[in-house]
């Protein structure tokens, strides 16, 4: 592979001396900018930032400096971070006026590449956030998954599975977020289709606390257990049983298919029974005073 479009190693890429390294040119050595002359990029992955572990930060910044100066690049009259989105919030809540940078003349993919690299080994940084980049970058540079796993120094496989999470309903990109469930169990979760079923597989993940392992095994029982014989599919069936335990508040279930099947209505004592009766005679009456339809 090129080593040219490997940023897997991180920043260190980006400081390479080797004339073959991508669009990355005119290093202006480190300088002191103004909070106001830089700006966040729209390309930077993290959507989301932890104000504990950005306190943090900023109490390390409080008593020791920018050890690393911010990666920026011009932009628009003003300064676009390009590495560096966490030391730069913390500063501003800190309430530094100036901040060290290095300033690189970066086009947007080199620069997005460079972002990428810099918050993938990050473990705060949310599979989805990852995911969403991911999606972002083969969309505005018109490439391949195969292209960007190369560009990144990464596997294949790794940039899919990422990207494969998008997939998931709301109710998982939120677990996963807030880190309830991890992008292993993510992925498990991903064969059902059925949000209903999906919804209560997830709560009972996480109510249980079940391994990336156990929620596979789980999930594989499910989408290999045959249905209970004569059980309700049909739509219209289904329809039919749930207006039925209204009309007679009981339980119905209707067991076969729409040409074929039985009705099994519960009652529980005697006078229950002479209930339902009193309904099932009165809708039989009220069908032979209506006369026969065509």
């Amino acid at each position: 592979m090129n080593n040219s479009k490997r940023l897997g190693r991180g920043l260190d890429a980006l400081f390479a001396n080797e004339p073959t390294q991508p669009t990355v040119t005119g290093d202006r050595g480190v300088r002191m900018l103004r909070t106001d002359q830089i700006a966040s990029s729209p390309l930077q992955p993290r959507r989301r930032f932890d104000e504990a572990a950005l306190a943090t930060l900023g109490e390390s910044i409080r008593k020791h400096g920018i050890l690393e100066p911010i990666i920026v690049r011009p932009r628009d009259g003003r300064f676009e971070i390009v590495a560096g989105e966490r030391r730069f919030q913390a500063a501003v809540h800190l309430g530094l006026e100036e901040l060290p940078v290095t300033v690189r003349d970066l086009d947007d993919r080199t620069a997005m590449e460079i972002a990428l690299s810099e918050n993938l080994e990050r473990e705060d940084l949310s599979p989805i956030e990852v995911a969403v980049s991911f999606s972002d970058y083969l969309t505005k540079f018109a490439t391949t998954q195969d292209d960007l796993a190369q560009r990144l120094g990464k596997d294949r496989s790794t940039v899919a599975n990422l990207i494969r999470l998008l997939d998931l309903p709301e109710v998982a990109r939120t677990a996963l977020n807030n880190k309830t469930i991890t992008a292993g169990h993510a992925r498990a979760l991903l064969p059902l289709k059925d949000q209903r079923q999906f919804g209560t597989v997830l709560a009972e993940v996480i109510r249980k606390q079940l391994s990336v392992r156990q929620t596979e095994a789980l999930v594989r029982r499910l989408l290999t257990k045959k249905p209970r014989e004569g059980a309700v599919h049909d739509e219209a069936l289904r329809n039919i049983q749930e207006t039925m335990q209204k009309l007679l508040a009981t339980r119905v279930n209707i067991r076969g298919q729409v040409n074929k099947g039985v009705i099994e209505i519960s009652y529980f004592n005697q006078e229950d029974l002479l209930r339902i009766l009193g309904i099932l005679n009165s809708q039989e009456a009220a069908t032979d005073k209506a006369g026969p339809t065509n």
